[in-house]
């Protein structure tokens, strides 16, 4: 047997360095995993570091590293089969979805040995750049990176090819188009005697006219925009804000301003609007602005009921001119989702934003209200909880660990020592679903609570729904009217229908099963219903339905069976109309010795579990517990057709960025 100095030498020997290699020594399995990996799979003695790196990536791939046909993917890697991240994304995937090993499938799947040359990543750049020629020549490097290597992702002939080379390459070729890429210097203390600064157009025609607050008039107070009402009609006031819109009609010129707690219509007159200035009101420039709120004739609406006619303003940021390039209506969803911090800006943006923090204000109310307790489980973990497939793996300090797909697990040990808890935590799931309603990162609201039945579940979830949007119609009703004027609190009591009903309702209502060759059937028992289906059953119904009992083999290890049909789970969904399922959960297994047959059905090792395994052993109870996603129930409750719209960074497959 190996010594720890010989096996860390054998991890040095394939180009890990010193510090990853001792931290890996300390974890006895990714050590057997990683040994295994480089000398019996992979047999090699010496390599590159990309090839080490590609190894150790695959030793702390989750479940795939424990997969029988891993040691192809070693073996191809270390012949430089596989050198792109690409085609090592390729080759998980596929130990992943298969039991078997088929040469010819697995080649084609990952591509094995497809080498994308240097030539082909050139040719593939201009060909880009050809297309794009217009539009680069106008924007010049103001153009959204993601216009550029978008396509570039979506090219065939580019599948395989490591996108380092690509990025640099197409960097290369904007150079070559545009010039080098003028990066502003930072400023450098100087000793020497202080030369006459070189002044900008700006500052020259801030040199021509000088603004000046008439301090005679009567002190103004500082209010933000929520703040300028009716009460305050007559009186002089300061804001801060930014120009949210101008309308510039020479002699005088009209305002919005918006400071994030609302809107303010403003008039700017004389001197205010001098033409040598006048180039400073460009939208989103940041200004304080000074004059008094009038209220406006009967005829005329404005934000808040008054409007400020400015008798001082005071430049306080700028605004590039080339905002208005940056996005517009015709833009494509990836170049608004590049752009998604400007984007944000916009009235119907924020205005989801703000419904968004309503939204989890009106949880924790619900909560509090009630008698829960707020608690904080942990994201970064070592077990999974809804299935390994879904896991996105990193390295820890040489172990490896997951983000957590749910905090249920953790939830339910706080049940002890809280009574009814709840968390409101991001999860994370690596499913690759391009869908309208999945993300890989989202709100995961979720609670536990002990002594219940499964019906007083089914009616605690019930009333959060409907408490919750009672409150946020309190809280600002007008605001979700805004975005969704349809939006009402749901009737109770939701609609029940066991999963054997909604298969019979599917075939009686000619909702088919898509096949993998392309036809269509009745679903048979035991079919999971895709959300396509799915949604079209909830919408034809047109109300929210708790899907209910389905059979142990569809869900997870810990939910607990019907005592009246031992193959089905007391388990849910609420599906919404429009949306589909928002909620999952379900009663929890109670039993230690049923939870320890549920491991040993699901392949589980008991021993990593033992903190959960725990709860049953000292003072167990009938219990049960859902987790919501908030972004789901955001998409139902505003009316929204894509699940992205009410994320601030939407993260979903491709997408990492901004």
């Amino acid at each position: 047997m190996s010594s720890p100095s010989e096996i860390e030498q054998i991890f040095l020997n394939v180009g890990l360095d010193a510090k990853r290699a001792k931290d890996t020594l300390k974890n006895p399995e990714l050590t057997q995993i990683l040994k295994t990996i480089i000398v019996d799979e992979a047999k090699v003695v010496k390599c590159d570091k990309s090839i080490g790196n590609l190894l150790y990536s695959l030793a702390t791939s989750g479940a795939q590293a424990q997969s029988p046909l891993r040691k192809h993917v070693a073996e191809s890697i270390a012949q430089e089969k596989i050198k792109s991240q690409a085609q090592f994304q390729a080759a998980i995937n596929y130990i992943k979805d298969n039991t078997s090993f088929d040469q010819s499938a697995f080649d084609t799947q990952c591509g094995v040995g497809v080498v994308v040359t240097p030539q082909q990543i050139q040719a593939a750049v201009d060909k880009l750049f050809e297309s794009k020629a217009t539009e680069i020549s106008e924007k010049k490097w103001h153009i959204p990176i993601g216009d550029l290597l978008n396509p570039l992702k979506s090219d065939e002939s580019l599948k395989w090819a490591d996108f380092k080379e690509v990025k640099t390459c197409l960097d290369k070729k904007m150079e070559a188009v545009l010039g080098p890429k003028v990066v502003e210097a930072k400023p450098t203390k100087n000793t020497s005697p202080v030369a006459t600064p070189k002044t900008t157009k700006v500052e020259e025609a801030m040199a021509t006219i000088t603004l000046e607050e008439n301090n005679s008039l009567p002190a103004a107070k500082e209010l933000k925009i929520r703040d300028c009402t009716p009460k305050y009609a007559n009186q002089r006031v300061a804001v801060h804000a930014w120009i949210h819109h101008v309308r510039n009609q020479k002699k005088i010129v009209f305002l919005e301003l918006r400071d994030g707690t609302g809107y303010l219509q403003c008039v700017l007159a004389g001197d205010l609007v001098h033409p040598s200035i006048v180039e400073n009101l460009k939208r989103e420039a940041t200004i304080r602005i000074v004059g008094t709120l009038l209220l406006p004739p009967a005829d005329k609406k404005c934000p808040g009921g008054v409007e400020l006619q400015a008798d001082y303003w005071q430049l306080v940021g700028s605004s590039s001119p080339d905002l208005e390039g940056i996005i517009n209506q015709e833009s494509n969803i990836d170049q608004m989702f590049d752009q998604r911090h400007i984007l944000l800006r916009g009235t119907r943006a924020s205005s989801i934003m703000k419904l968004r923090s309503i939204c989890l204000h009106a949880f924790r109310q619900h909560f509090f209200e009630n008698g829960y307790f707020e608690v904080t489980p942990p994201t970064l973990v070592n077990t999974f909880c809804e299935g390994g497939s879904e896991l996105f793996t990193l390295d820890y300090f040489g172990s490896p660990a997951y983000l957590t797909q749910s905090s249920q697990l953790y939830l339910e040990t706080m049940i002890p020592v809280v009574g009814d808890a709840f968390c409101i935590a991001q999860s994370y799931r690596a499913e690759k679903a391009r869908t309208r309603r999945h993300l890989s990162e989202f709100t995961h609201l979720e609670a536990e609570c002990p002594f219940i039945t499964y019906e007083q579940l089914q009616d605690r979830i019930e009333f959060l729904i409907c408490d919750v949007v009672e409150k946020i119609f309190a809280i600002d009703g007008d605001l979700l009217r805004s975005i969704n004027p349809n939006a009402k609190v749901p009737k109770r009591p939701f609609m029940r229908m066991n999963y054997v009903d909604a298969i019979k309702y599917c075939n009686d209502n000619k909702i088919m099963k898509k096949n993998e060759d392309g036809t269509e059937s009745d679903f048979q028992y035991g079919d999971d219903i895709p959300e396509a289906q799915e949604r079209k059953m909830n919408d034809q119904i047109g109300e929210p339905i708790f899907l209910c009992r389905f059979p142990a083999d569809m869900k997870a290890f810990y939910m607990a069976r019907c005592p009246e049909n031992r193959d089905l789970t007391e388990s849910l969904d609420l599906l919404m109309p429009g949306v589909g399922e928002i909620v999952g959960g379900s009663m929890r297994i109670s039993d230690y010795q049923e939870l320890m047959n549920a491991y040993k059905k699901e392949g589980l090792d008991p021993s990593q579990y033992y903190w959960f395994t725990d709860q049953r052993k000292y003072g167990t109870t009938p219990h049960g517990g859902y987790g919501l996603g908030v972004e789901r129930f955001l998409t139902w409750v505003l009316g929204e057709e894509h699940i992205r719209n009410v994320c601030t960074y939407p993260r979903y497959t491709g997408r990492c960025h901004p």
